[in-house]
């Protein structure tokens, strides 16, 4: 009955094993996505159980994303202009991670609430990669550098959101935590989206 309730599981409806990049490109939101309830990591469909309802809700409240033609406005606005250029007279540096963070999960979950289709969604996954991955070499770096950013956005966010840095702290500790087997900064190295592509069995 709750699985039901909840949408049947998203590894069934999508049982095809990503490759080694795919997984790395869908790591890069994984700080978001370990303080989202449901939540699922090396998977492009960000819950683990289908629910077209809860994404598009999560576009709309923290997006104002409500059709696909928002959700393409807003990945160009992340991608192109974002926050990381405020941002970098305070940091010293543009935290790319900040912006590209936030781009991986609209983009999961616009592909959740059926606003883009599959290869639609690799495709824009595929614009985040260079950022990233010229901008950092680790994923603590990453993580660093999305906290700052993070800190310096609650600065004007409102309220309601200042209990959650803490939150946001421990879940990247988590993810860098080498005795956490389930975290998916320890199963795709940074160091993978610089070699030969391959395909991976996901065991998460």
């Amino acid at each position: 009955m709750l699985k039901m309730a909840f949408g049947p599981s998203a590894k069934r409806r999508y049982p095809t094993p990503l490759t080694m990049h795919q997984r790395w490109m869908v790591s890069m939101d994984a700080i978001l996505a370990e303080r989202m309830w449901g939540h699922s990591h090396l998977m492009l469909y960000p819950l683990k159980r289908i629910n077209s309802t809860n994404c598009r809700v999560s576009l709309e409240q923290s997006w104002g994303v409500t059709s696909p033609e928002t959700l393409h406005a807003t990945l160009h606005r992340l991608a192109n202009q974002g926050h990381r250029m405020q941002m970098a007279p305070v940091i010293g540096h543009p935290p790319v991670a900040w912006d590209f963070a936030r781009y991986v999960t609209v983009v999961r979950l616009g592909f959740g609430a059926g606003y883009v289709d599959e290869p639609t969604a690799w495709a824009l996954l595929g614009n985040a990669v260079a950022p990233a991955a010229q901008s950092y070499r680790s994923w603590s770096a990453f993580a660093d550098d999305f906290i700052a950013g993070r800190a310096l956005w609650m600065q004007n966010a409102g309220a309601e959101w200042t209990g959650s840095q803490e939150d946001t702290v421990q879940a990247a500790r988590r993810l860098l935590d080498p005795a956490n087997p389930t975290s998916p900064w320890q199963q795709v190295p940074w160091e993978s989206i610089y070699q030969p592509d391959q395909v991976q069995r996901r065991n998460s």
